[in-house]
């Protein structure tokens, strides 16, 4: 069994619910134990939005500050605003532009930039989702997140460009430029 405490954060419309709840699958697939918490911030388009997966055997959803051993990061903004979260030798992924300091290049991908230039502006969550689930700290492997989304979404074309998504993230991890 996967015992991991993550955090996802982003801005409202970004996916992050429909991020951790990808993972709540992943977990679900894997039989292992998982709570999910979701915090809605402002509750609207562009506001904070984070979620907390726990996966493993536990009583409350809530990560507590420096507990964390994943963050993932949709938004760049919300590094700043969540990394009290991580834990020392924690691991951060994140969706930037350019590099920040103090964390590795191998850590951040421009998501954003690949789903424009896939025309696929709503998979940014994916296409994160596909390049982090090949980082070695992310619970669950490629191959899991891939049929998590196979076993999530009923619409065909939903589920292709979805999957589509989730690849290019991969490819983007298997050939960093």
């Amino acid at each position: 069994m996967t015992d991991c405490k993550l955090i996802i954060a982003g801005l409202g419309g970004q996916g992050v619910v429909f991020l951790s709840r990808l993972i709540g699958q992943a977990g679900l697939l894997a039989d292992d134990n998982f709570i999910t918490y979701e915090s809605h911030g402002m509750a609207m388009r562009g506001g904070s939005v984070s979620s907390q997966v726990k996966i493993g055997t536990y009583n409350s959803p809530l990560i507590g500050a420096g507990t964390a051993d994943i963050l993932l990061v949709l938004a760049a903004g919300e590094y700043e605003r969540n990394r009290h979260a991580l834990k020392p030798g924690g691991t951060a992924l994140v969706n930037h532009s350019v590099p920040i300091p103090g964390l590795p290049a191998a850590n951040i991908v421009n998501a954003t930039a690949l789903a424009v230039s896939h025309n696929l502006p709503r998979a940014v969550n994916l296409i994160f989702c596909g390049w982090a689930a090949e980082h070695p700290a992310f619970p669950y492997n490629f191959s899991r997140m891939q049929n998590a989304v196979e076993t999530m979404t009923a619409d065909a074309a939903v589920k292709e460009a979805n999957l589509a998504a989730l690849k290019i993230g991969r490819e983007k991890f298997s050939s960093p430029d």
